[in-house]
């Protein structure tokens, strides 16, 4: 369950990495910006030179508009860093006109006042002299007397004008609040004029309408304004905030007596205050509240707390599922005779399991097929391929990611595509364009790496399947859940709403690769055979026995920068992946990919900062560098969990290969980019590579579960190498609990209810 932290929440503080304070005291500066070395748009984060009265000093922070010329009043804090020196990170500052002739016509040719460029700066300041700051302020109508500046451009540069003057008097009066620069920015976009009594009166509307200012940022506001702890505002946002943090977590509803306990707790607010904040947050539809459906009749339910979009997508997917399954197709095809043209013209044979899991596909309305690697699931979708195409059937082929619609491409040799293209989302709107009134036009659709969809993506994917079409939903169910919440492949197969095929005969590989024998070893809790190293021939699966995280991390280092290239001929980037149970940590994904990148990739002291960071944060990308796309972007045609690698970096743009397709980064887009040499198993679902390097170390105890490490293996192609203790993976093996998830997808499908 989420705790709240403790203490203060502020603006992530990435770009001061390698800083120390030197004075725990505020100073102030009253300075003229001289340059912009470094600003980021996409979060306002400046590095400038400041010229004050004595010296000239650099000052960091996040500023709303930046340009040379302007003069500041700034308080913040000194910091010496170890490669920059002494800098003033900025807490709050203040812009006041500028000064000194010089600094007004650098302010005004600097682009911030619109219709007014360095000519027309010099041209005023020459006209006007020390009154030009008073003229602009006062008496902007005498501009005119400028030629080149007519009434309609005296409009613009008045309007620009005004705006500039709303915007300081703005942010401000945002500071009484003690926010940071970016925070009060973001605010003054949402609400303008009405910003400050936003936050007199509701702080809380922040974590509803703003991205990027969540509960805890809204509940510090909050806490400096003197808004009580029990605030029926604070105790339907904090309500909401929690049932968030639970769907993060894989959960669809959560037990209400339990979520009442959870909230008295991390709110502190007493328990009538609550529940009015729950009957509330009812009311506006915010919530859904109902019975728990047990599956045993003499168990008490209790009843179960939504978030309103989850209960929609959960009771959508159960009542898309029935109506499918339940349609009457007015000519459905002949399985017997399908399958008999199957095993005549077909290259391969198949077996009665697979033979069963065809007919199921081509004939049942819905149908389940799964099982674990080499059971030839991929067989049976070439064969449904070649069943459509001869009957005429149009079939569909998705996956829910770029990766693993790709692989299904390269293995089915048909197009494939993500649900979320599938379905034709749109960006800008946030919606799918295929849905229940414009529905996909197939026979047949076929969705692999079915465990991987949550509840919501389901919901929209059966939406846009229409009445008389197939769908058959492939996947392997001992897989790790989805990221998102829900647990639906296993909660339909269980239901037995549905007919289900599974497949547990081993096809793919020989006899000598371990990798398929040892993945059913360890989904069964058998510890993997390890070969002993005078095994010849026997070393696609190894464990290099190694008990402290430092020596596991060098180990790692150690094969991907020379062993298996050398003995195998792999490509350190491309072939090899390191998956990790935990992104912290001496052997985490964070600490991997830092050394991976120096031992792999000497060049990253002249790339380009990532993450929108400066360069003194050490968060580079260089030419030669592997990453991966951690954003759906359909514009870019990129998608979450894509691997590509750094081609160039050049004038401000990062070119990368994503596996052909060259993709192009501005700097204030880095933020959808990280380094990919060693990544989370979670990341790596749908995904293949030729070989997988794992970490199995205690420190990553809590995460030591079977159906991880059974993930990871059915990743590797060729080779599997574990770095650890045998205790640690004696631990994953053994251990078969996976964290509950409060569903009732399975219950609904089994006790379905009328509709009102």
């Amino acid at each position: 369950m989420p705790r709240l932290p403790e203490g203060k929440f502020d603006e992530p503080r990435q770009h001061e990495q390698g800083a120390k304070k030197t004075d725990p005291m505020e100073a102030g500066i009253k300075g003229t910006v001289e340059r912009v070395t470094f600003f980021n748009p996409a979060n306002n984060y400046a590095v400038l030179k400041i010229k004050t009265a004595a010296e000239t000093v650099t000052v960091t922070g996040s500023f709303q508009q930046v340009a040379a010329g302007q003069t500041f009043l700034i308080q913040g804090r000194w910091e010496e860093h170890p490669k920059y020196g002494r800098q003033l990170k900025a807490s709050r500052y203040e812009e006041i006109p500028p000064v000194t002739l010089d600094a007004v016509e650098r302010y005004l040719g600097s682009g911030l006042i619109k219709g007014i460029g360095p000519a027309m700066a010099r041209k005023i300041v020459q006209a006007f002299g020390e009154h030009t700051a008073h003229i602009l302020d006062a008496e902007p109508e005498k501009l005119t007397r400028i030629d080149g500046i007519g009434p309609k451009k005296l409009t613009g540069i008045r309007k620009s004008l005004e705006e500039q003057k709303a915007v300081r008097q703005m942010m401000i009066s945002l500071q009484e609040f003690e926010l940071t620069p970016i925070c009060a920015l973001k605010i003054y976009k949402q609400y303008g004029a009405s910003s400050v009594r936003v936050l007199r009166e509701n702080p809380y509307r922040l974590a509803d309408d703003i991205y990027g200012i969540g509960f805890l940022k809204a509940d510090a506001i909050a806490a400096r304004t003197g808004v009580p702890k029990d605030s029926p505002f604070r105790a339907e946002a904090g309500i909401l905030y929690l049932l968030e943090k639970l769907s993060d977590e894989g959960h669809v509803y959560y037990p209400y007596e339990e979520l009442l306990a959870e909230c008295e707790k991390n709110l502190l607010i007493g328990r009538e205050v609550l529940l009015k904040g729950f009957a509330s947050l009812f009311e506006r539809k915010k919530i859904a509240v109902e019975p728990v459906i047990t599956d045993s009749a003499s168990t008490p339910g209790g009843k179960a707390v939504y978030l309103a979009r989850l209960h929609t997508a959960e009771n959508e997917t159960v009542n898309r599922i029935l109506l499918l399954r339940d349609y009457k197709k007015p000519a459905p095809l002949n399985k017997e005779e399908a399958l008999g043209w199957v095993k005549k013209h077909l290259p391969f044979q198949l077996t009665p399991e697979q033979a069963e899991a065809v007919q199921k596909a081509v004939s049942e309305n819905v149908s389940v097929i799964t099982g674990g690697p080499g059971v030839g699931k991929t067989t049976i979708i070439k064969a449904v391929m070649e069943i459509c195409q001869r009957w005429g059937k149009k079939l569909l082929l998705a996956a829910p990611t770029g990766r693993a619609a790709k692989r299904l491409s390269e293995l089915t040799g048909k197009e494939a595509k993500t649900v979320h293209r599938l379905l034709e989302y749109s960006p800008s709107e946030q919606v799918f364009l295929r849905n229940a009134a414009y529905p996909l036009k197939a026979d047949l659709v076929v969705l692999d790496e079915a465990s991987m969809v949550d509840i919501q993506l389901m919901a929209n994917l059966l939406k846009a399947i229409p009445q008389g079409c197939g769908l058959a939903l492939v996947g392997d169910s001992n897989q790790l859940a989805s990221v998102g919440p829900g647990n639906v492949l296993k909660d339909i197969i269980a239901s037995g709403a549905v007919p289900v095929v599974r497949l547990e005969k081993i096809f793919r590989r020989s006899g000598d690769n371990l990798i398929s024998l040892n993945a059913h070893k360890i989904n069964e809790g058998l510890m993997p055979y390890l070969p002993k190293p005078e095994d010849s021939g026997k070393d696609t699966f190894r464990l290099i026995e190694l008990s402290e995280a430092a020596d596991v991390a060098e180990k790692i280092i150690d094969l991907c920068a020379n062993t298996l290239p050398s003995r195998f001929g792999l490509d350190p980037v491309r072939d090899i992946q390191v998956l990790a149970p935990m992104h912290k940590g001496t052997a985490g994904v964070a600490n991997l990919n830092r050394r991976l990148q120096a031992a792999l990739n000497r060049k990253p002291s002249s790339g380009m900062p990532q993450d929108g960071a400066p360069p003194e944060t050490g968060k580079t990308l260089a030419p030669g560098d592997k990453v991966m796309q951690i954003k759906n972007d359909y514009d870019k045609d990129v998608f979450n969990g894509d691997t590509g690698v750094v081609l160039s970096v050049v004038k401000g743009k990062v070119l990368v290969d994503f596996d052909g397709k060259q993709v192009e980064y501005e700097r204030d887009q880095l933020d959808r980019l990280q380094l990919a040499y060693a990544c989370s198993v979670h990341k790596s679902q749908g995904s293949e590579y030729a070989a997988v390097v794992m970490p199995l170390v205690m420190e990553h105890y809590l995460l030591l579960q079977r159906n991880l490490l059974y993930t990871a293996v059915t990743r590797a192609k060729r080779i599997v190498v574990l770095a650890g203790s045998k205790k640690a993976l004696a631990i994953a093996v053994k251990n078969a609990k996976t964290t509950v998830r409060h569903t009732m997808l399975k219950q609904k499908l089994q006790h379905p209810q009328p509709e009102k």
